[in-house]
């Protein structure tokens, strides 16, 4: 089952949304893009965000750096969430002038951490990329987050 909705480019500001009885309401102030995907997790459904992801933040019009490192948190996160979550998943982004921000939402008791994953681990080092590459992340049970910045593209500069 998912279930998608996508919150207007514009509305009132701190308009607030809750979803699938997940405790984190999201606030979307005016001039915001958004996206919110919730899904019961299946292995398939990494990809699935991922490509939802890409389709996203094309849309918004993020940098293609920022697009790849987003792209690669949410596939971390989300791979956590299926593994580590039971019940509903829920991916949020919103994107504003200069920020996108992702938010992955399970029913969890546990929280993401950072591990020192030795040489012949095979899992354990996908909250030390999330680390590497976002500007700012957090977490308590049930949700993590993280926030990317970049600057304004420099006048003249086309999009392609």
């Amino acid at each position: 089952m998912t279930r998608q909705s996508t919150i207007p480019r514009s509305g009132p500001p701190n308009q607030q949304r809750e979803t699938a009885g997940l405790h984190s309401p999201g606030i979307v102030p005016e001039g915001t893009s958004a996206l919110e995907v919730a899904f019961l997790p299946a292995p398939e459904r990494a990809s699935d965000m991922r490509r939802a992801t890409m389709t996203f933040l094309l849309g918004v019009d993020a940098p293609e750096q920022t697009s790849d490192n987003v792209v690669l948190v949410v596939s971390e996160l989300v791979t956590n969430a299926i593994r580590h979550a039971c019940g509903e998943v829920s991916l949020r982004l919103s994107a504003g002038a200069g920020y996108v921000k992702v938010v992955v939402l399970a029913e969890s008791r546990d929280r993401a951490v950072v591990t020192d994953a030795g040489p012949d681990d095979e899992a354990g080092r996908g909250m030390l990329l999330v680390d590497a590459v976002a500007d700012s992340w957090g977490c308590s049970a049930g949700e993590t987050w993280c926030l990317f910045r970049y600057g304004p593209k420099p006048a003249g500069t086309v999009a392609v």
